[in-house]
């Protein structure tokens, strides 16, 4: 258990770093004087960093065996999450509205990876809490809804390194943790791979690439969105 905890806590810090960083240049470098910015883009930020907090200090609570103040702290999660959807969908909502006008193509695939990604994560939060009885299936839908939301982070960090790189990256580290999880249990455990929660959630990202690389080609999503940013105009 001991040794399960620390490669969680290891993962979940790697992912505050990286997150951090990825928005260093774009956000966190402008505090205190951060008038400039939308008072959701604060609130989203916010809910961020408790979230993190929040998968830091649950494996410590269950290594220390507090189960009781891990499972009050969990109960926070169900302000945060929804807070988090919420701020998703409107930054989602204003980045579109600002490259529409300009950059109609980009703009619709914005618009279709920031929805995919937040149904994932709320798919990813429902899943975990749904299944806080099975330790198993409930760490691997916090890993999963932690990868969807790494991605941002993950994609600018690594585009000031090489531009492009970041989508690659973006893409393919949600295929290799859980993969890589699923051939540890496989060699180290013996559990069947086809009922992995890891391999659930590996083709649940699968879907999303794949709509995301599909859908923006169609005819019906353009028109879809044309119809949408018409009800919007006055």
């Amino acid at each position: 258990m001991e040794r399960r905890t620390s490669w969680l806590i290891t993962f979940f810090t790697a992912a505050v770093i990286v997150s951090l960083a990825g928005f260093f240049n774009s956000y966190i470098r402008f505090f205190p004087a951060a008038g400039k910015f939308p008072f959701a883009i604060h609130i989203h930020f916010i809910a961020f960093v408790f979230w993190f907090a929040l998968l830091l200090v649950q494996p410590l609570l269950v290594r220390r065996k507090n189960y009781r103040l891990h499972r009050k702290l969990g109960r926070l999660s169900y302000f945060i999450a929804p807070v988090l959807v919420i701020t998703m969908l409107w930054l989602i909502s204003n980045r579109f509205q600002r490259e529409w006008p300009v950059f109609r193509s980009e703009a619709s695939i914005t618009l279709l990876a920031g929805i995919l990604d937040t149904i994932l994560f709320s798919g990813c939060y429902i899943i975990a809490m749904r299944s806080r009885h099975n330790v198993r299936w409930h760490v691997a839908f916090l890993i999963g809804a932690t990868l969807v939301i790494l991605n941002p982070g993950l994609s600018r960090l690594l585009n000031q390194v090489k531009p492009g790189i970041g989508l690659l990256a973006a893409v393919l580290l949600p295929f290799l943790i859980p993969l890589t999880i699923v051939l540890v249990e496989k060699i180290h455990y013996k559990r069947p791979v086809c009922k992995s929660p890891y391999m659930l959630f590996t083709g649940l990202w699968f879907m999303e690439v794949f709509l995301f690389m599909t859908l923006p080609k169609t005819g019906c999503w353009m028109q879809l969105v044309e119809n949408l940013q018409s009800l919007r105009m006055p």
